[in-house]
């Protein structure tokens, strides 16, 4: 068979998807901090620096009970960036086989989460304050909330 053929085209773009759901993806993000001891310090997020993404949407998440979850879904299209501007909590995210946590609780450290991966934020502190960037608009369609249909989707992805 040629190079351009089918075959090798859905090999390919099987072995691209199983590159891209890696949790090797899911990047942590120094952010530039400026900081001095009668001033405070400074943060700076700009979009498509630090950010890898324009940054089309803004949310934070506060006042969430310790025992609460949020998250738990996933994304088709959007890639997000997650921000303890204030307190902590811990950032899960699973790739249907594995997951990592992550414990975010600087506010000059990010963490860059690609489309498809799950994600649950859980373990509020009571001061904790979560800013999520994202690289899409709002889109309910954009949304895969059941487990189930998250393993199905990156199943058939992975084909």
């Amino acid at each position: 068979m040629s190079a351009g053929s089918p075959t090798n085209a859905m090999i390919s773009h099987t072995e691209s998807m199983k590159t891209a759901l890696l949790l090797e993806n899911v990047l942590t993000i120094d952010l530039t901090t400026f900081s001095e001891p009668s001033r405070g310090s400074l943060t700076v997020v700009e979009s498509q620096q630090k950010i890898p993404f324009s940054i089309a949407r803004i949310f934070y998440m506060y006042g969430v009970p310790s025992n609460g979850d949020r998250g738990a879904h996933a994304h088709r299209e959007a890639e997000q960036v997650f921000i303890a501007v204030s307190g902590g909590f811990f950032l899960e995210v699973s790739n249907a086989n594995q997951s990592k946590t992550f414990t975010m609780c600087e506010p000059h450290r990010a963490v860059y989460v690609p489309a498809m991966f799950w994600v649950r934020v859980h373990n509020f502190s009571r001061d904790a304050i979560c800013l999520v960037l994202t690289s899409t608009r709002y889109d309910p369609a954009d949304y895969i909330r059941d487990w189930n249909d998250y393993i199905s989707t990156v199943s058939k992805l992975a084909k």
